[in-house]
This record gives structure tokens, sequence and C-alpha cells, in this order.
């Protein structure tokens, strides 16, 4: 029977925080593919947001590296496979909405990792504090974005944002709204690998609302202890957070170590 698991990687495997890795995940993921499974990371990081992460992690032999919450798809050599960029008019009202009301919004893909205008000074500290790094300005000039991110916390400016693109791929949180193209999340990732590659059993694991419609979508929908009540819901399983190795000690437990 063909089976794979899919990992979020921010509040998942990686605690932030303090920017540690979950000392003893690789070795679980070595268990994990003598079980026969095949392993993914699935982030809506950008692939110049994952340079701060350890070589080692980066450098195991995945079945695949989904970046940009499912726009990108990269070997365990990070050479790109395949790129769902948001349309160019899709941007262009982007543009145009974020002007008129004045928000700053992000946009990252294989290009780049840009921020249409300056931010404010809190916008890159939370940036630098997550990735340890932080984007460049650079007004849109035709680059593939396929992750794109708005700032607001504003519940209304958020739904015209929803109404404005109703075809894409749309995830609001408290204070910014993710964007990707049409038939481009998480879950649409999972379900897309399970018809492609024939996977008959598929486990999920993750922490953020992005990633509800993945644990959803999952045989097994993981999430872990630190996760918000909704992602919670989703999941089949809840496991320890992300500060006490919650992943790796529930892999662990379930080969009965």
């Amino acid at each position: 029977m063909k089976k794979a698991i899919f990992f979020d990687v921010d509040g998942t495997l990686y605690f932030n925080k303090f920017h540690r890795l979950d000392p003893n995940i690789l070795q679980e993921f070595d268990y994990l593919k003598e079980e026969g499974f095949d392993i993914y990371l699935l982030s809506s990081r950008s692939p110049f947001e994952i340079v701060h992460l350890p070589q080692e992690f980066l450098s195991y032999p995945y079945a695949g590296m989904i970046l940009d919450g499912g726009a990108e798809l990269y070997d365990h050599h990070q050479n790109l496979l395949y790129a769902s960029p948001l349309e160019e008019d899709d941007i262009h009202k982007i543009i145009d909405y974020c002007q008129n009301n004045n928000l700053i919004w992000r946009y990252s893909g294989p290009d780049g990792n840009y921020f249409d205008s300056t931010p404010a000074d809190s916008v890159r500290y939370h940036w630098r504090k997550l990735y340890m790094n932080c984007p460049f300005v650079k007004k849109w000039d035709g680059d593939r974005a396929c992750n794109v991110i708005i700032w607001t916390n504003d519940v209304q400016k958020q739904k015209e944002i929803v109404k404005l693109l109703p075809e894409d791929s749309i995830v609001c949180y408290s204070d910014c709204v993710e964007i990707r193209t049409k038939g481009i999340s998480k879950e649409d990732t999972v379900n897309r690998f399970r018809k492609e590659k024939g996977y008959r059993h598929i486990i999920c694991v993750g922490d953020g609302m992005n990633d509800v419609g993945m644990l959803k979508t999952a045989n097994l929908g993981v999430a872990v202890g630190n996760a918000k009540q909704a992602v919670k819901d989703a999941a089949d399983l809840v496991i320890g957070e992300v500060s006490e190795n919650g992943v790796s000690t529930w892999l662990a437990t379930r080969r009965g170590r």
C-alpha cells in the first residue's frame, strides 16, 4: 500500500520562538521511510525563507519539498519542479486595491521574495522573528508571484479581498490575508498527490489555519498541541506542543518506543 506523510514546518517541526528544530525528527523520518512512507514538507515559506533552517533538515531526501503553500514543488536538492503563480490580472487587482486602501503586500515565488512598498517596522520585525530574514522592497514587474500576503486586521477589508478574487485560494488570519491561485492550497496539494501517486493512506501534521483543509482531507489528520482550537477541531488526533518536540515524541510512541 502506497502511503505518504505531509508535515507543516513552522510551529509543527520548527519552534520559531527559539529557532529550534525538533532534535529527534530526522531519526523519526528514517523510521518512517523504513515503514514505506514517502515524506513531504508542505510549508507556506517561500524558497527564500528556508535558507536559515538547518542544512541537514533541508538536505534530507524527501519525496518532495512543497513551498509557498502548495504553489511550488522542489526536489531534495532544491531544484524547482513546478510553480503555479497567480494570474497577472489578479496581481493588478491586488496592486490597485492595496494602493487605494493604503495596505502593504508581499509577494513570493521562485523569482524572489519582496514587499511591494516599504512596510512598517513592526512588519519587518515580525518577519525577522519568524524567518531570520526579511523580504527586500521591489515593485512587482512581472515576477512569478505564487504567494501573496496583504496586511490588514480589518474584517471588512478581508471580506472585500475575498470578493475581489473569488476564484483564488484565500486564507484569512487575524492580521493578514494569504492568497494563491485557484486550486493551490495545502489540501489541494495533498489531494493532487493522492491521485497522481496513488497513495492509499495519507497522514498530515500541522498547526496553522492554512493546515485545516489538509488535516480534514487526510486519512489521519494530526494537530500539534500549540495549534488554535479550530485546527485541533479539524484533526483526528492532537499531540504534544512543538516546544515539547511533540511530533517526534508522537512518532516514537506510534512505533512502540
